[in-house]
């Protein structure tokens, strides 16, 4: 079977989105690339991800696959080299080390971060946007929240000490994406000079990391819109070739459910339970002319029965 065109659905300055971007660049995939708004609604992409909220998502044909976490699996599985899982120098694995490491990354030094955002110079419909997909207000409005950040960003400048890499690896892990990601976020809202001044040696090694994962790559590659997106999906078919089933005993395989993250952005994303393991939670989303397969981690996301209908 011919492989499927990959479709990074993005806009740059999403940092997820970016991170996204590197693993893609630094295994050197070739890919086309779908700008979309930063702000709902997204129309074109309902059909690709059943519901779901979050930026970015990545699409291989008809399969589609959502949050960060999921979507790296995926491209370490298909892309194995280089890996962004190199062994200690002992030999060992870093895949469960590395994945711990960026939790801590991922949430509370990229929330720290988050609540620096001068919410008076960004436009109100992103505000307005944001708000709901948080949950609550948008930004920080206390001075007092930068020393969370300065203490994480001290604890984030020992982690890494001389090392070029955190996990002091051969080569650059998925720990060196996220912090090089959070650093570039930061640098985003508070400027380079904070960066630097606070932070030297993570702005020194957010350089390294660009250069080693080629940040500008991603200009390089093919731009598709959203309509060609949606043609991929319907043109290139591909059934699901995993195995069906469900771990748990309350959801069965060929239900509705609702699939939704645990964290932010609780908007549903619908559709037929095609698989529920440790792993990943795939589900089937029909429109009148595409049928979608995505995929999401099982981490820090749950599904449930769909709400029955009163028709």
């Amino acid at each position: 079977m011919a492989q499927a065109d990959i479709v990074l659905h993005w806009y740059p300055m999403s940092p997820f989105a970016q991170k996204l971007a590197w693993v893609l660049n630094y295994k050197n995939i070739d890919y086309k690339v779908v700008q979309i708004s930063p702000v709902e609604p997204r129309p074109l992409r309902r059909p690709l991800d059943g519901g779901y909220r979050k930026t970015p998502i990545l699409q291989i044909g008809n399969h589609v696959y959502c949050d960060t976490k999921r979507i790296i699996d995926e491209l370490e599985k298909r892309y194995p080299q280089p890996s962004i899982y190199p062994k200690l120098k002992s030999g060992e694995s870093t895949t469960a080390l590395a994945k711990s490491i960026a939790v801590w990354l991922e949430s509370m030094l990229f929330g720290a971060v988050s609540q620096q955002f001068d919410v008076a110079l960004l436009p109100e419909k992103f505000k307005k946007d944001r708000d709901g997909f948080l949950g609550r207000k948008f930004g920080g409005g206390s001075p007092y929240l930068k020393l969370d950040l300065l203490a994480q960003l001290a604890q984030a400048e020992e982690l890494l000490g001389d090392k070029p890499y955190v996990l002091d690896t051969p080569s650059l892990s998925l720990v060196d994406l996220s912090l090089a990601k959070n650093t570039f976020f930061l640098s985003n809202v508070c400027g380079p000079d904070f960066v630097e001044g606070k932070a030297p040696k993570l702005a020194r090694h957010m350089q390294r990391i660009f250069a080693e994962a080629k940040m500008s790559r991603t200009e390089e590659m093919p731009k598709v819109k959203a309509e060609q997106a949606l043609e991929i999906a319907q043109n290139q078919y591909q059934p699901f070739d995993g195995q069906e089933q469900s771990i748990l005993t309350e959801l069965k395989v060929g239900q509705d459910v609702v699939v939704l993250p645990l964290d932010t952005g609780k908007v549903p994303s619908t559709g037929i339970l095609r698989s529920l393991t440790q792993d990943e939670i795939v589900i089937e989303h029909k429109t009148e002319k595409i049928t979608a397969l995505i995929h999401f981690p099982s981490v820090g996301f749950i599904a449930t029965p769909a709400p029955k209908s009163n028709l």
